[in-house]
């Protein structure tokens, strides 16, 4: 099938997502930090050789090689045992989907313990190209065949709130036959499917850049960045691109059944130059990249599984008039209940990159809390962030991403923060005393962050965006300004995902900060 789409060569992650979790955010999880490290190199590897016939197995308790998984091969039904075998040997009992006289999906269910009429799946698809005796099919797709064999490993024993679903599809490369019989199946049957990891080509990374791309339809858009989130908190060195409305894999099926559903696949400059020939072996595989991958969709499918899922709603603060104490408020949505006591929501600080200081929430409402930061002295920079933690203390989430600690919540601060400066407060001039320039925020930011910054006095300002190789791209503010704090917004809706820079230059002031645009 992918044939027919050269530059659409998928590696794929799909998620599908109820009405039911509007949440764009996840949070972190020790457990499910842990449980993801327990996937290796050395474990994915050894698979992955078997699979792609790199190296021998057991199959039906003899030696086998896979030299082939083509749907018409006599090694296809093999590969099919195989799988059968591995969720057997994890303690699961799989079954088959016999749909036709030559395609056989597999699968396995584990049943979950609050919700157990509604699914999530992680699939790929095993079956291979090309026709011939010789299909190793390493990065197609034993990589995705792999990683759901191995999140099936990693997962068996523990219990989550919704039902899993481990499948593994065949004749994908014929139309994608083995999904459209399974997805129609369980439409007729009035399924509750919640959500879809499908993984296709997810081990080829030709420059080691680290570059996905996420596909979505228009109603599937608050998934996909929801999933950018679970990627940037548990595999950051991942950098994912959105890009709309591509249906050239096993997702199609999902979609086709009006499931919501988001594609990973790897950026167009880089097509496996080995794709659907006998030298797509294990050889030409990036471990680093595929391990990365595959962490992250178990990571991802953990997260949904449980609902560790909340938004922290909170309108930054710009500027603060000195030694007056500023509030700040925050409503925290979650599935779960919001601990309210010795664990409660808190609001982290640091005053001119001093130490870390931290508030407890003085006021809360339903899901409203309220919080007052000791009034600073004029001149002075705060960075702050808002951190969460659900009342069991299974998760916690911050505002910006990526913060970490529990008990209490958020002892570890994210990679940025939100940022205000203290003006001097006289009613004619509300001038800063110094020059500045603050981090961008959000960042990362899709597509729209803002940056603030503050002039000591009356100056020609030049504040421009550059690219990582040094080239000017937008020049956000070319005017003399006079003394006071300003905040200018950058609209990157037409830039790729990436590094930027962004340069202030001010009178005899010059500063230059990093930010990240993932879309």
């Amino acid at each position: 099938m992918k044939s027919k789409i050269l530059f659409s060569v998928v590696i794929l992650i799909i998620f599908i997502i109820s009405s039911e979790n509007l949440y764009s955010q996840a949070g972190f999880s020790p457990r499910i930090d842990s449980v993801i490290n327990l996937c290796t190199s050395p474990i994915l590897s050894k698979l992955v050789r078997e699979f792609s016939g790199d190296t021998s197995t057991i199959i039906g308790g003899l030696p086998y090689t896979l030299l082939s998984r083509h749907s018409n091969s006599v090694d296809n039904p093999k590969a099919a045992q195989f799988i059968y075998e591995r969720f057997q040997s994890y303690g699961l009992q799989p079954q088959y989907m016999n749909y036709s006289a030559n395609g056989s999906n597999v699968y396995v269910k584990k049943t979950g313990t609050k919700y157990p009429n509604k699914q999530y799946i992680i699939c790929a698809h095993y079956d291979d190209m090309p026709s011939g005796p010789l299909a190793p099919g390493a990065d197609d797709n034993a990589s995705g065949s792999c990683a759901v064999m191995e999140s099936a490993r990693l997962l068996a024993n523990l219990n989550f709130d919704y039902t899993l679903i481990f499948v593994l599809f065949d004749e994908e490369e014929q139309g994608l036959i083995g999904s459209k019989n399974f997805a129609d199946s369980a439409y007729f049957r009035g399924d509750s499917i919640l959500g879809v990891i499908n993984l296709d080509m997810i081990s080829w990374d030709g420059n080691n850049d680290y570059q996905i791309n996420i596909r979505s339809n228009t109603a599937s858009l608050p998934l996909a960045n929801g999933t950018k989130n679970i990627f940037y908190i548990y595999q950051p060195i991942l950098i994912p691109f959105l890009v709309m409305d591509v249906a050239s894999s096993d997702h199609a099926s999902f979609w086709t059944r009006g499931y919501k559903a988001i594609c990973g696949i790897q950026q167009r400059t880089e097509v496996n130059p080995y794709y659907h020939t006998v030298n797509d072996k294990f050889q030409i595989i990036s471990m680093p990249y595929y391990l990365s991958y595959t962490k992250s969709a178990v990571a991802a499918l953990m997260t949904y599984g449980w609902d560790y899922l909340a938004d922290i709603i909170h309108t930054p603060i710009v500027t603060s008039l000195p030694l007056v104490p500023v509030n700040a408020s925050a409503v925290i949505k979650s599935p779960h209940k919001i601990a309210k006591n010795i664990n409660g929501p808190r609001l982290y600080y640091k005053v001119n990159n001093g130490p870390l200081n931290f508030i407890n929430f003085n006021y809360y409402n339903l899901d409203t809390f309220k919080f007052s930061i000791p009034g600073q002295s004029a001149g002075a920079s705060v960075k702050y962030y808002i951190a969460a933690q659900d009342s069991l203390g299974k998760f916690v989430v911050t505002k910006p991403a990526r913060g970490r600690g529990l008990n209490p919540p958020g002892t570890i601060e994210p990679d940025s923060m939100m940022n205000y400066a203290v003006i001097t407060g006289i009613a004619s001039n509300n001038e800063p005393v110094k020059y500045s320039l603050e981090q961008n925020y959000p960042n990362p930011f899709n597509p729209v962050t803002s940056i603030n910054y503050q002039l000591a006095r009356n100056s020609e300002v030049s504040l421009k965006v550059f690219d990582i190789t040094g080239k000017e791209i937008a020049m956000l503010v070319n005017q003399k300004q006079n003394a006071g704090s300003y905040k200018v917004e950058w609209d990157a809706s037409q830039f790729s995902s990436g590094v930027y820079f962004y340069k202030l230059i001010a009178d005899t002031f010059s500063e230059t900060k990093k930010m990240i645009l993932l879309k």
